[in-house]
């Protein structure tokens, strides 16, 4: 029962690590074109900064976090399943 305990609290903590990574990356955003309006006027291809940072780039981001989360998080199972399965002593 610890051990699950300690699997838990280990794949808590790492989606609380990565949501914080997808509030600091998505959310800073509109801090940052509040802050210093200059770069919301930067257009790139004829689109506004803004419009592809949050209308397009922010789904490869979401999607690679998503990635790093699963890999993770089966890293955490499979040190969980070598710890639980090792013969002892």
């Amino acid at each position: 029962e610890a051990l699950v305990r300690g699997l838990v609290r280990a794949q808590l903590a790492l989606a609380l690590r990565l949501s914080l990574v997808v509030v600091i990356g998505l959310g800073g955003l509109p801090w940052l074109f509040a802050i210093a309006p200059s770069v919301g006027q930067v257009t790139v291809l004829g689109v506004k900064l803004p419009w592809l940072l949050l209308g397009v780039a922010s789904f490869p981001f979401l999607i690679g976090v998503g990635w790093a989360y699963v890999r993770l998080a089966e890293r955490n199972e499979q040190d969980f399943t070598d710890l639980v399965q090792r013969p002892e002593r």
